[in-house]
C-alpha cells in the first residue's frame, strides 16, 4: 500500500459517506463482512479439503478446524520485534 496515493481517495469517501449516507463506504460492513465470510470459507476449505459453498450457512469454528488440521511448525517472523507477540 503506498498511503501516498492510496489514503487520500479512502478519506474522502469516509468524508462522504459522514457528508451523506447515500455515499456509502466501500468498507462498511456489509462490505467488510463478504471478505471476511469469503477468507473463513478459505479457511474452511483448507482444513476440510474441499470447496465451501457461499454463503456459509452453519457456525464454525475455522481457526479450530485449521489448528486440529494443520501440523504444528513454528511461526517465521518478518521482523525480531514480532516475538513479543509470537513467542516460540
Amino acid at each position: 500500500m503506498n498511503y501516498d496515493l492510496d489514503m487520500p481517495p479512502y478519506i474522502q469517501e469516509m468524508a462522504n459517506w459522514l457528508d451523506d449516507e447515500s455515499h456509502v463506504h466501500s468498507c462498511n460492513f456489509a462490505g467488510a463482512y463478504k471478505g471476511f465470510e469469503i477468507m473463513m470459507a478459505f479457511c474452511r476449505s483448507a482444513a476440510e479439503g474441499g470447496q465451501v459453498p457461499l454463503p456459509l450457512t452453519a457456525a464454525v469454528d475455522e481457526m479450530e478446524l485449521l489448528r486440529r488440521k494443520l501440523p504444528e511448525k513454528k511461526i517465521l517472523l518478518a521482523i525480531p520485534a514480532s516475538a513479543k507477540e509470537y513467542p516460540t
